[in-house]
């Protein structure tokens, strides 16, 4: 009997951009919290996935996984930078979308963006992995190089800074 192999075909990077260009948008967003510099770290991301789009390799991680690590690392970088970090700019306002995603019991944009400027970059990226991105702890993992017990107990304790600065 002959065997039969089932070849995986990637997207086309066409789709690609389609399907995750908001994720990676409101996941870069959140962590800038500035339109303009979201915007040239999404641009300068998917040119880069293009450019690279041949050696992703689909069964390492997911498409989105491998998107939110190149844009993990550019964000990161951009506010690394001297210039970034001299600014004294105040927060934009949220996505609507983001914020609902993970507070549903927060209606009011403000309270939402007090608890954002009480949160380390580190922790807004954090929660925008999982509730912005949808990612799964063990996709959170692999793009922060933690296990994903780790993962999950971080979650626990930023949820809970979450909670206390949304009741203080």
């Amino acid at each position: 009997m002959a065997e039969v192999v089932e070849f995986q075909t990637k997207q086309s990077f066409e789709q690609v951009y389609e399907e995750c260009y908001d994720k990676i948008y409101k996941y870069t967003y959140t962590l800038l919290m500035n339109k303009e510099d979201t915007e040239d770290v999404v641009a300068d991301t998917f040119i880069t996935a293009y450019e690279k789009y041949d050696t992703y390799d689909s069964t390492k991680s997911s498409v989105s996984t491998w998107l939110s690590r190149i844009a993990h690392n550019k964000a990161v970088n951009l506010v690394r930078s001297a210039s970034y970090r001299n600014r004294d700019e105040l927060p934009e306002e949220l996505p609507g979308e983001a914020a609902a995603d993970f507070t549903k019991n927060v209606e009011d944009n403000e309270m939402l963006l007090n608890l954002y400027s009480n949160l380390t970059e580190d922790e807004r990226e954090f929660l925008n992995l999982r509730y912005t991105m949808g990612l799964k702890d063990a996709e959170v993992a692999e793009i922060l190089d933690i296990s994903p017990k780790a993962v999950n107990k971080r979650y626990q304790r930023l949820l809970a800074k979450c909670k206390d600065i949304l009741n203080g």
